[in-house]
């Protein structure tokens, strides 16, 4: 099993890389190098005996329910981890947890972190744009602010799908969804073993907004499809890293 002291060492270089992506002044090529030191880091730690697995658990306080909480089910997934959400009755803000393996949950931290940035990015920029400032009421500037991060969220759901199928082999006379969700197992029995239990009742949706937004949901997508995030966590054959989000060899 990792030392406890090597995994809080890990833990504080992912924390200066993640740090790094999102300072002032930070290129695209310094994001991108800093990603891929990331992958590099998780994949020499990860564990592949069942014996050995270490479960951790990672919580972020998102404050009120967005359109945006849709893409933490897909992170979730993705990092073959399990997402659930967490109500403060006095704040009234809500908490999001990943749990999983505690290489996964490093994995999920860093890949929330990065599309929460690059949303928060894009939405400030939006802002600035016509199909913003051409809106007269706060409601409806709230509501094309809404719809852009809809499109950008559904954008990068789909990126994410598309690359979690090419990153598991597909098996003739296999459900290939079944093999991208089958990592769960180990996560879920850990959970079942700490007697966690949760409501059978989902948590609703964040209701999207009308048509009348159609343009604003567009330049979303737009902005959602030119992240690569692939390319942020791919190695290179060159001996660049790991490449944890890439095609599996």
């Amino acid at each position: 099993m990792t030392a406890p002291a090597d995994r809080k060492k890990l833990r504080e270089i992912i924390a200066a890389l993640k740090a790094r992506t999102e300072a002032n002044g930070c290129t695209e090529a310094e994001a991108m190098t800093a990603a891929e030191k990331v992958a590099e880091l998780l994949s020499k730690h990860g564990m592949d005996d069942a014996a050995e697995l270490e479960f951790d658990q990672w919580r972020v306080e998102i404050g009120r329910r967005t359109v945006v909480d849709k893409l933490w089910g897909y992170v979730a997934t993705f990092c073959h981890c399990k997402l659930w959400y967490q109500k403060d009755f006095l704040s009234k803000g809500w908490t999001v947890v990943y749990f999983g393996r505690w290489n996964d949950v490093a994995v999920a931290e860093y890949l929330h972190g990065m599309l929460d940035h690059h949303i928060t990015s894009a939405t400030k920029a939006f802002k600035k744009t016509k199909d913003y400032t051409r809106r007269r009421s706060p409601k409806t500037k709230r509501e094309a602010t809404k719809a852009f991060q809809e499109g950008m969220v559904n954008a990068l759901a789909d990126k994410l799908w598309t690359i979690q199928w090419r990153r598991v082999p597909r098996v003739e006379g296999t459900n290939h969804q079944a093999l991208v969700l089958s990592p769960l197992g180990a996560v879920e029995a850990e959970l079942e073993r700490r007697g966690m239990t949760f409501s059978s009742k989902g948590l609703a949706p964040v209701k999207g907004t009308g048509k009348r937004f159609d343009n604003e949901r567009a330049g979303g997508a737009a902005a959602g499809r030119s992240v690569d995030i692939n390319a942020a966590m791919t190695g290179t054959r060159s001996g660049g890293a790991a490449g944890l989000l890439g095609r599996a060899e």
